[in-house]
């Protein structure tokens, strides 16, 4: 389902009657019993702070994604469809869906859209594995992550042998790696073990596992752990992969003891409170931007005055925020409001001075009194700019992403390859193929004898570089030689040094494109497209765009491509946009700004 990009909108918090409906539904659908949940179980299979977006794919689908707060999907449905979790959800409640194990080599097809089929599989089955129910996925190796969800085409309760049989086991809906799963923007590792939702969740999984490895009577769990004690290595490997629920409880303990014990050893200061508090009230903001407002003044003591609200909101107040969500980190969520009325509330308490009406004003002048500056204890900052250029070149490439161009021989270039034993069908980059044109000349001779600076070109070189001379210098072959080759490229994360064949695209990479101009006559917008590429998701970019640039965002199809999806924000923020793409790692040859704004002319 999720082969292309499900394109949602931007999310938005749903009622927290919204969200009790909506926990009511998941029970309905998966036969919970919501009075035998606790707390924590609950907030595993449904956060206090849940999103919703609608979604309309190119491939015709449409529907719901819910999302939690750090905008990781949790739960999705279609217009005709039940509620569905996401791999997400169900590494975090282990045992909501029977399990169907199969090996890795069938995980990596899986994650190129393919379904499961029948020989695939390994029996014996989970009792509700019949026809059309909800299944998840796993490796038998670990047997409790789910890295796929689909729907059982076959009743497969029927089957005790897959060997030489035909047909579909499950059809696939979602599956790691997909575009649901690559929503969540942030990296996480995948878990070596989930612990179960409630005791008895493994108990289909358990009989599976029995059966696959050979033991036939375990009924007593804490026997079966001391019997352990003096089986073989073999016995231990398969042990404690019957007893997945008595770790999976112990687990959970242990959670909960160490969650209690941070609590009362909780630190007081104020990084640490607003990144440990889920949720900010609007006092907690509002302190922490008049924290903010004190700390620039104790830092920048020779502030340049005067400087109009949005510029000394955005060169002081926002960078001297505490640690906290950038959610927060907007005048909006302050009881303000306004920067202007934030400003004005300063002035009542005659620590700074404004000039101007309503919410054109600026500040003139900053009067805090030398013992409120003296006493006031930094905290910690969002971002910090240290002055040190190494350690900041070094941190640059450390977030940087990598394009790396490949190329691919054509029919010009084959006669080359075969001389020197090279594969027709692979990419190169341009150093590979600097190597290769200078193993072919040495192989073919082509060095002039009485002039070794020139090379006599043979019919093989002048095809697959277009060159007519006879005689050329070394330096004139390599690039001709690369034109040849059909462009490929890939964009590499930070610290990924291996080329994963999935994420080679052909043809020559894209730029991202920032465009400033007037719409309307007057009003001044900045869109931003192409930036997918660059594994930027347009929601994640919208929402952070929204804060940093404080002003409204909207998420749609280009005007000019509507194949592209285009990120807007309101105002002229070329220059705001284009320190984000950098730091998100977009190389700076890659980023293309444009102003087509008209400006008003002084007179």
């Amino acid at each position: 389902m999720f082969k292309k990009d499900p394109q949602p909108k931007p999310s938005s918090n749903i009622k927290s009657s919204e969200r009790r409906a909506l926990l009511t539904s998941v029970c309905k659908e998966y036969s919970i019993t919501k009075e035998d949940l606790s707390k924590e179980t609950e907030l595993s299979i449904l956060p206090i702070t849940i999103k919703q977006a609608s979604f309309q794919s190119v491939q015709g689908h449409k529907g719901t994604i819910y999302f939690d707060e750090k905008e990781k999907p949790l739960w999705f449905k279609t217009r005709d469809s039940q509620l569905y979790p996401s791999i997400y959800t169900l590494w975090q409640c282990g045992g909501l869906l029977p399990i169907i194990l199969t090996n890795d080599h069938v995980i990596d097809k899986l994650s190129s859209h393919a379904n499961l089929m029948l020989p695939g599989s390994i029996p014996p089955f989970d009792s509700r594995a019949t026809k059309n129910a909800l299944v998840g996925i796993a490796s038998y190796k670990t047997p409790t992550v789910v890295q796929a969800i689909g729907h059982c085409s076959l009743n497969l309760t029927q089957f005790d042998d897959v060997v030489g049989r035909q047909g579909t086991a499950v059809t696939v809906l979602h599956v790691i790696e997909d575009e649901l799963f690559n929503l969540y923007d942030s990296d996480i590792e995948i878990p070596v073990e989930v612990a179960p939702y409630i005791p008895t969740a493994y108990d289909g999984l358990n009989k599976t596992l029995r059966a696959l490895y050979g033991e036939d009577d375990v009924d007593d769990e804490n026997e079966n752990e001391n019997e352990v004690e003096g089986e073989d290595s073999e016995r231990c490997d398969t042990q404690s992969e019957v007893m997945i629920e008595i770790s999976g409880q112990e687990q959970k303990a242990s959670d909960q003891t160490s969650a209690h014990e941070r609590e009362l050893n909780g630190d007081s200061s104020v990084e640490n409170v607003s990144e440990a508090l889920s949720h900010l009230s609007v006092e907690d903001i509002d302190n922490f931007f008049f924290r903010s407002f004190i700390q620039s003044v104790k830092l920048n003591p020779s502030i340049e005055l005067p400087l109009s609200a949005s510029q000394f909101m955005g060169q002081y107040i926002l960078k001297n925020l505490p640690k906290m969500d950038v959610k927060y980190c907007n005048i909006k969520k302050t009881s303000w409001k306004k920067s202007a009325k934030f400003l004005k509330s300063l002035e009542k308490q005659k620590l700074l001075q404004l000039k101007g009406k309503g919410d054109d004003v600026s500040v003139v002048s900053i009067s805090v009194p030398k013992e409120t500056v003296d006493n006031f204890v930094t905290h910690k900052v969002i971002a910090t700019n240290k002055n040190s250029s190494t350690t900041g070149s070094k941190s640059d490439a450390a977030n940087k992403l990598s394009v790396v161009l490949l190329y691919k021989p054509t029919n010009k270039s084959r006669m080359i390859y075969n001389k020197v034993d090279k594969s027709y069908q692979k990419l190169y980059t341009q150093v590979e193929l600097k190597e290769i044109i200078g193993e072919y000349i040495n192989i073919a001779g082509l060095v002039d004898k009485q002039n070794p600076k020139f090379l006599i070109l043979d019919e093989h070189i002048k095809s697959a570089t277009g060159i007519k001379e006879e005689k050329v210098t070394r330096d004139k072959i390599l690039q001709p030689f690369t034109a040849s080759h059909s462009p490929h490229y890939t964009i590499l994360k930070p610290g990924d040094k291996t080329i994963d064949s999935k994420m080679v695209h052909k043809g020559t990479p894209p730029k991202v494109k920032i465009l400033t101009q007037t719409v309307l006559g007057r009003k001044t917008v900045t869109t931003v497209v192409n930036f997918e590429p660059f594994f930027i998701k347009a929601a994640t970019l919208a929402e952070d765009l929204k804060n940093k640039c404080s002003g409204s965002t909207s998420v749609g199809n280009s005007i000019h491509n509507p194949n592209l999806t285009e990120v807007m924000v309101q105002g002229p923020h070329g220059s705001t946009v284009e320190r984000y793409l950098k730091e998100k790692g977009v190389p700076s040859s890659y980023i293309e700004v444009e102003d087509k704004s008209k400006r008003r002319k002084k007179r």
